[in-house]
């Protein structure tokens, strides 16, 4: 019975067709940076650069199994990147596949612009937003 409950979904995908067909889907990126602590974890590494897991939880003031899920999000989110040395889980931002999923964006939105005022995908990546979560340090 509890099995019949309990049902682990299945990890989202690109919406089907044969314009999508192998293609990330924009809203699983964005799903990923949908929760303040997630922001807060992004803001860390790109401040930092390279953090452990455990520094990260105590940072963000969560528990470590909170914190691997968070970080679980992201990776999927294709947000960050992890490595292992010995006991210790390392993690950063993935900077290729942000940029990768930035230009996308930029580029849906300039779809249904005028030409003269569709944004340049390298002028909409300059400008940094300012920081989203106050008093983590």
């Amino acid at each position: 019975m509890k099995d019949s409950v309990i049902r682990s979904r299945p990890p989202r995908r690109a919406v089907p067709g044969a314009i999508a067909a192998g293609v990330f889907d924009l809203s699983v990126h964005f799903e990923g940076l949908a929760n303040p602590t997630r922001l807060a974890i992004v803001e860390i590494l790109a401040r930092r650069g390279e953090v452990r897991v455990s520094e990260l939880a105590e940072l963000c003031l969560v528990s470590q199994p909170r914190m691997s899920w968070h970080l679980r999000t992201l990776r999927h989110a294709q947000v960050v990147s992890t490595r292992r040395d010995g006991r210790e889980v390392f993690c950063r931002l993935d900077r290729e596949a942000i940029d990768r999923n930035l230009r996308s964006f930029v580029q849906i939105l300039g779809a249904g612009a005028d030409p003269k005022g569709a944004a340049e995908p390298s002028r909409a990546t300059e400008a940094l937003p300012a920081p989203v979560s106050e008093g983590v340090s």
